[in-house]
């Protein structure tokens, strides 16, 4: 008898690869117990009004009612949010937006938008985590020497380790998603790639590219 299939349906999230080019190494959150990779759910309240548009197809992405600007600018949250890096760039339309909360909003009030133009897009992959959740992961890769000094707190938690690239599949520990390290580590050197899309077909990962 065949085991069950899970039907749950997988969220839209963002994840995001810090990799410092000179070492190799990748930024990992330091919380206990947290999965080893900067990641946050994606809804329409993510998108910042502010900065250029990102090039990334939504046909790339898999998704039809969600804007680009939705993925890149949770991906750029989770970074200040848990490695505690803030990538942000000018943007002159800042001053003029309406009164936003949270980190956007407060960066727009130091004339600044979500660096999405430090960012490549590496693929997606649906992952599963251990208490059940399921996840439709959009992922990016940026290089930290873009990252600018933090004007205000990150969350409780937003602390990064560095860890050669070697490691960071063993401390990921999902194969779904351990293809795309490779992929950012020559992203953020500044090599074009090719987006990937990872998925389980009878019982095997499939990797193509998008």
């Amino acid at each position: 008898m065949s085991a069950p299939r899970n039907t749950r349906r997988a969220r839209p999230a963002a994840g995001i690869f810090v990799v410092d080019s000179a070492t190799g190494r990748f930024a990992l959150p330091a919380t206990p117990d947290a999965l080893p990779l900067a990641f946050s759910p994606v809804n329409a309240c993510a998108v910042v009004h502010a900065g250029e548009r990102p090039d990334i197809a939504q046909r790339a992405l898999g998704v039809r009612s969600l804007s680009p600007r939705a993925f890149t600018d949770a991906a750029l949250s989770a970074a200040h949010a848990q490695l505690g890096l803030l990538f942000a760039s000018p943007a002159n339309a800042a001053v003029t937006l309406p009164p936003q909360p949270g980190l956007w909003g407060r960066a727009a009030r130091h004339g600044l938008a979500p660096d999405r133009q430090g960012l490549t897009y590496l693929g997606r992959s649906v992952f599963t985590r251990p208490d059940g959740t399921r996840w439709h992961l959009r992922l990016f890769a940026i290089a930290q020497a873009r990252a600018v000094q933090a004007l205000f707190p990150v969350a409780p938690g937003g602390r990064a380790v560095w860890i050669e690239e070697e490691a960071v599949e063993a401390r990921l520990a999902q194969p779904e998603l351990t293809g795309f390290i490779p992929l950012a580590r020559a992203a953020a050197s500044g090599v074009i790639i090719t987006p990937l899309q990872v998925r389980k077909q009878a019982g095997r990962l499939r990797t193509t590219g998008l």
